[in-house]
């Protein structure tokens, strides 16, 4: 008798965990959770006008720092005397080394992978680590290229105040006049490379994070890599390229041409 209770009762738990989830899925509703999004109701089209307007905004200052180094005397003496000086410390066997810290280091890193890339000896320099033992990276014949929109980044103050004077030094940054600003007011024969912005970031976005000054910075340093790379390979900078980079997509396309 007892087995049979058992029995039964265990059916009866069976049963109810069979039919329990069937009576919740008959309860769930048909249609969709949430509305689809779409471009035409109010809310998307707020978040669509705010996107266009960064990119808007980001394209402006491109195309204000494009303008400068084609009229600017100043913009395009610091951009040949930044060129010549690199390939000066190319020939005589040093390299570049660029010196950063925050997202200005990131842009750092990122103009260092490229020059690596297009054959151009260069390495980065994080400004905190600088002074805890890697100042050691600095050679006689090479030059330092600080990143610093505002021109008075205190660790980069700090390592420039422990570079040898007879290292030569540029300074990308949003001025145009070494005399503007601290970090170069004891290296008055530092080549400055202007990478100004056509408007003050909170201005465009309601916040001071990097955003327009980082793309600017970005897009000079490409200048840069590339108008050195050409005229240290010149016909070749492509060769050049596709030997240091076998890897990835770029390497398969590479070795689909060779086959």
């Amino acid at each position: 008798m007892a087995g049979k209770l058992i029995q039964s009762a265990s059916l009866d738990t069976t049963d109810s965990t069979v039919q329990s989830p069937r009576n919740s899925i008959k309860r769930r509703p048909s249609g969709p959770l949430t509305p689809p999004i779409s471009p035409e109701d109010a809310e998307s089209a707020q978040i669509l006008d705010r996107a266009v307007h960064i990119l808007a905004t980001e394209a402006s200052a491109l195309s204000f720092v494009t303008r400068l180094y084609q009229t600017n005397p100043v913009a395009k003496t610091g951009l040949l005397r930044a060129v010549e000086c690199i390939l000066k410390a190319h020939d005589a066997g040093g390299k570049l080394i660029i010196c950063g810290v925050g997202k200005s280091g990131i842009v750092g890193m990122k103009i260092v992978a490229t020059m690596k890339s297009l054959g151009v000896a260069t390495s980065f320099m994080h400004a905190a680590e600088a002074v805890h033992g890697d100042l050691g990276d600095i050679k006689k014949n090479d030059v330092v290229l600080f990143i610093t929109y505002s021109g008075r980044t205190q660790e980069l103050m700090t390592v420039s105040s422990h570079i040898n004077e007879s290292i030569a030094t540029v300074v990308m940054t949003s001025h145009m006049d070494s005399s503007s600003f601290p970090l170069c007011r004891d290296r008055p024969d530092t080549i400055v490379l202007p990478a100004p912005i056509h408007e003050p970031e909170e201005k465009s976005f309601g916040v001071c994070a990097p955003t327009t000054s980082t793309t600017v910075a970005m897009a000079v340093g490409d200048m840069l890599s590339l108008t050195v790379a050409e005229r240290l390979h010149l016909e070749d900078v492509g060769a050049e390229f596709q030997k240091n980079h076998p890897g990835g997509t770029i390497g398969a396309v590479k070795k689909r041409r060779l086959s």
